[in-house]
């Protein structure tokens, strides 16, 4: 008996795994889809985005990797008309998870509006083992020439430069204690909005900030020692306007510090801020503000 009932409990187990077998089926088929927002359309520089989808039986995935290639021409990224079969750009432009079925890449933030031309897009869903994999169409993105800049303070596709500059400072001083006063200047090369600056001073160094022509100073954290990030709250500029905010740096230069060594004032300050036609941008860096301890000419 007990023979008997080991065979029927083990034919059942095999009849069960089958069942399950059946039940469980391939993984679904899903649909993807791509779109272009504002539009397929764009100025060179300004703010765009494409909106992946992913639905399976009509209803939004729950696992899964969404990647955006271009279109390969050639061997090279060309516009949908002239794509080489299926052939794509590798590796992917972009590439998010798609947990919820939908996934929006910045295509500004990627770089993918500076260049002019016309680029199609496919965008390529996969979840092995639970999702069977689906493609997009081919979908032709354009960038156009925006307007040229009459402003020389503006590189094209900027919303806003900030730039630091001395003011009444002593050059390649000797071992002692010294101010340095420089003046940060935000200019605005667009209508902007929320526009503020942030950056900071060295370790051997302390900074002081006078009042700004326009918002307020405030220490957004110390990091340790005399390295503290300040930043600067300016609000709403029209375009081009420029607004300062007037700094001083304060530190001693050791004794025995030999002639010819350069020094870091101020730290690299950027400005942030957001425009129609570009969106949030954060501006290119002024750079560390250096002094070189004298004399001029070092004396051997």
């Amino acid at each position: 008996m007990k023979k008997r009932f080991s065979t029927v409990s083990a034919t059942a187990a095999l009849a069960l795994l089958a069942t399950t077998a059946v039940f469980a089926g391939p993984p679904a088929d899903t649909s993807t889809t791509v779109n272009f927002s504002p539009a397929a359309t764009v100025t060179q520089f300004s703010a765009a985005t494409a909106t992946v989808s992913v639905t399976a039986a009509g209803s939004p995935v729950t696992s899964g990797t969404v990647e955006l290639y271009a279109a390969k021409t050639a061997g090279v990224a060309g516009p949908c008309a002239t794509q080489n079969g299926a052939a794509l750009v590798q590796p992917a432009a972009l590439s998010a998870s798609a947990s919820g079925g939908q996934v929006i890449f910045d295509l500004q933030a990627a770089g993918l509006t500076s260049t002019v031309g016309t680029i199609g897009y496919i965008a390529v869903f996969d979840s092995p083992g639970h999702y069977d994999k689906s493609s997009s169409a081919c979908l032709d993105f354009t960038v156009v020439p925006g307007l040229v800049t009459q402003d020389p303070a503006c590189p094209d596709g900027q919303n806003a430069t900030i730039s630091a500059t001395y003011v009444d400072s002593p050059g390649f001083p000797l071992p002692g204690t010294y101010t340095w006063n420089l003046v940060l200047s935000v200019h605005a090369c667009k209508d902007l909005t929320a526009v503020s600056a942030q950056g900071g001073s060295n370790a051997w160094t302390g900074s002081a900030y006078a009042a700004p022509s326009q918002g307020s100073v405030g220490t957004r954290k110390a990091t340790g020692g005399n390295n503290v990030v300040s930043t600067w709250n300016i609000g709403a500029m029209t375009k081009g306007q420029t607004v300062t905010l007037p700094t001083s740096v304060t530190g001693t230069i050791k004794p025995k510090t030999a002639c010819g060594t350069v020094l870091g004032l101020l730290g690299s300050w950027s400005a942030l801020s957001t425009s129609v036609e570009f969106g949030t941008q954060k501006s290119a860096y002024t750079g560390t503000s250096t002094v070189t301890v004298g004399p001029n000419p070092c004396v051997p």
